[in-house]
């Protein structure tokens, strides 16, 4: 049996290696894309019940593989991500999915339309009997032959109001508390760096939440404001209209991040969401030249520029050591500004080795304002609130060094020298000779 099944995909994969779809009528390539979909299904499905076998037996453990998913994945070259669907749906109980499993070996349901279908059945309460499960089967195996795969899981969450129409609210809901849940701990970001002048990330959030910036985004890039859009990034309106999707959803995405409303924001050491731009005023003014953000990124004067037409910058004036003027302030609180000022000259805690941004830091009074210190520029320092709780302790302190650097004095148990510690970012670089 095995010898003839073996013969006969053989057979077939040459066939289809020989396939020209070119010489076929539009008529005969529908028809061959129909039945090369069952077909796969039919595979698919023969594919899940090999892996269940071959879990049950051992290969994996026999073959040196750490799970069925990895051996499967390995010994056929899928990824991860299609052995670990089909090893699932092997596992999944077997007892009252019987109908939908012959319908997807028969090709009459997708892989995915099977996957929702036994998922459902499976997950339905104990309480439900054989024969209503049988019947909520059968009904959703005749759903999926008239909507898309997103209605068919819609209406698969739904399956137990044909069932019990009275308890399914109660049911579905403490299904849905339970996925929300598991939302909740799923939920993730990543971002990072790729070095050619984007950042790369990815997240996990809840559907209602993705719903929102979903609606947000689709809402900037809905037709009615392609003119506006256009205009904003200086394209012709017909132009923009022609962007790939992902690429005006991407822009849409970067503007929406712009206008975030940074008063409501909550605020970390005085300052909400802000990230400071340094530049040369005749940079500015030009658009040639660089800027740098608080956050250690360099970017173009005409970016610059652009964030000076759709923000609120700030203007820090520097001296000739790039130290902010300050004029002083009588207040004990330094105020957005000289926070702003701070986190342009300090860059983060200034304690050295550690990497805080300026967002976590809290601005500290050199000499302490209970002692007369003034709040201004010259009496202040970013420190992280662990450090600043150090330095409130009394052993370790803190000056500002004659050319402006904060440094840090260890007490004597530290070091006997008490020699002063700057952090690395204010160490002077020293450029090689051509």
């Amino acid at each position: 049996m095995v010898t003839v099944l073996v013969e006969q995909l053989s057979s077939v994969s040459d066939d289809l290696a020989g396939l020209e779809p070119w010489r076929s009528t539009g008529a005969e390539v529908r028809e061959l894309v129909t039945s090369v979909q069952r077909a796969r299904t039919c595979l698919d499905a023969a594919m899940s019940r090999l892996s269940g076998a071959a879990d049950d037996m051992g290969l994996p453990t026999d073959d040196g593989a750490t799970s069925i998913t990895t051996w499967l994945a390995n010994l056929t070259g899928m990824s991860r991500g299609e052995a670990a669907r089909l090893a699932g749906l092997a596992r999944v109980s077997t007892d009252h999915t019987e109908t939908t499993r012959a319908a997807w070996a028969a090709g009459r349901l997708s892989t995915d339309q099977a996957s929702v279908i036994m998922k459902a059945i499976d997950a339905l309460p104990d309480w439900v009997d054989d024969e209503p499960r049988a019947d909520a089967e059968a009904h959703l195996i005749a759903l999926a032959a008239e909507h898309n795969l997103d209605d068919l899981k819609r209406l698969a969450n739904h399956v137990l109001e044909v069932i019990d129409p009275d308890g399914a609210d109660e049911v579905l809901g403490e299904k849905l508390r339970r996925e929300e849940q598991r939302a909740w701990g799923a939920t993730r970001l990543s971002m990072s760096r790729r070095g050619d002048g984007t950042t790369k990330g990815s997240f996990t959030v809840p559907d209602h939440d993705a719903d929102t910036l979903r609606a947000a985004i689709e809402g900037i890039i809905a037709p009615r404001r392609n003119r506006a859009n256009a205009d904003r990034h200086g394209l012709d309106v017909g132009d923009f209209a022609a962007l790939p999707r992902d690429h005006k959803m991407g822009l849409a995405f970067i503007e929406l991040v712009g206008h975030l409303p940074t008063e409501a924001l909550p605020k970390a050491g005085g300052l909400a969401a802000t990230v400071a731009v340094t530049i040369d005023i005749d940079d500015l003014r030009t658009g040639q030249g660089t800027a740098t953000s608080t956050s250690g990124t360099t970017m173009s004067a005409t970016q610059a520029q652009r964030l000076a037409c759709n923000a609120q910058l700030v203007a820090l004036y520097l001296d000739s050591e790039s130290r902010v003027i300050d004029h002083g302030m009588t207040r004990r609180l330094f105020d957005r500004h000289q926070r702003l000022a701070l986190a342009v000259r300090d860059g983060g805690c200034v304690w050295s080795g550690c990497d805080r941004p300026p967002a976590w830091c809290e601005a500290h009074h050199l000499d302490f304002w209970s002692e007369d210190g003034p709040t201004d520029l010259d009496n202040a320092a970013l420190f992280c609130h662990f450090h600043h709780f150090m330095l409130h302790e009394g052993q370790w302190t803190a000056r500002m060094a004659n050319d402006g650097i904060v440094e840090v004095i260890p007490p004597v148990r530290v070091d006997p020298h008490q020699a002063p510690r700057r952090h690395a970012r204010f160490t002077r670089r020293q450029p090689r000779a051509a």
